[in-house]
């Protein structure tokens, strides 16, 4: 499988703009606020610089091996041009699936944002690449992800007992996934969450 060209996907409401490092100063106050980590195994970043660096090698599109295909986008609202958060898949290319993550700034949050985006990930995904299914790892805590997980009927395949220790605690993960030919099928409104 080869990576295509990302290209910008765009709804009434937001654009998702294919991320590159011009992207960091405008996602930096976003991603630096402590509360919206809570359920992600990771911290703010530390210094703009890092953000760009990161941005830089996710921008590449592909791991080192090329095993990997990697699909990065901003959340932009189109009328005002603020960044709400971002959309992302890793594609594992020789199994011919993918994992989808997301992040809405905490100010965005239950307003719809994750799951008009969300969806315009995977339409994209499987429309554009040969996928047997996507895949979502979601902490169980999350409360809000699994309920938009369940909004866009992804079905919950198997629960993940002490998948990961971070910020002091353990976390479950639920993992989730719904196939090619059941997402052609599936329909979810893009009212508020």
């Amino acid at each position: 499988m080869n990576a295509k060209l990302i290209e910008p996907l765009m709804s009434d409401l937001y654009l998702l703009e294919p991320l590159d490092k011009s992207h960091a100063p405008g996602m930096y106050a976003g991603l630096s606020i402590e509360s919206d980590y809570k359920y992600i195994p990771s911290n703010p970043p530390a210094s703009l610089a890092e953000l760009i660096a990161r941005y830089e090698r996710v921008s590449q599109r592909h791991s080192p091996d090329k095993r990997e295909i990697w699909l990065n986008w901003v959340i932009i609202n189109r009328k005002s041009g603020a960044y709400l958060g971002y959309v992302q898949s890793t594609i594992m290319t020789d199994e011919c699936w993918a994992y989808i993550a997301y992040h809405v700034f905490g100010a965005y949050q239950r307003k719809g944002v994750a799951k008009q985006c969300v969806r315009m990930l995977i339409d994209y995904l499987f429309n554009h690449y040969n996928l047997s299914h996507v895949d979502a790892l979601i902490d169980s805590r999350n409360l809000a992800s699994v309920r938009l997980m369940e909004c866009l009927q992804l079905k919950k395949i198997n629960e993940l007992k002490d998948a990961d220790f971070f910020k002091g605690s353990t976390s479950d993960e639920f993992h989730y996934r719904i196939f090619n030919s059941e997402w052609a099928m599936k329909t979810c409104s893009y009212d508020s969450e």
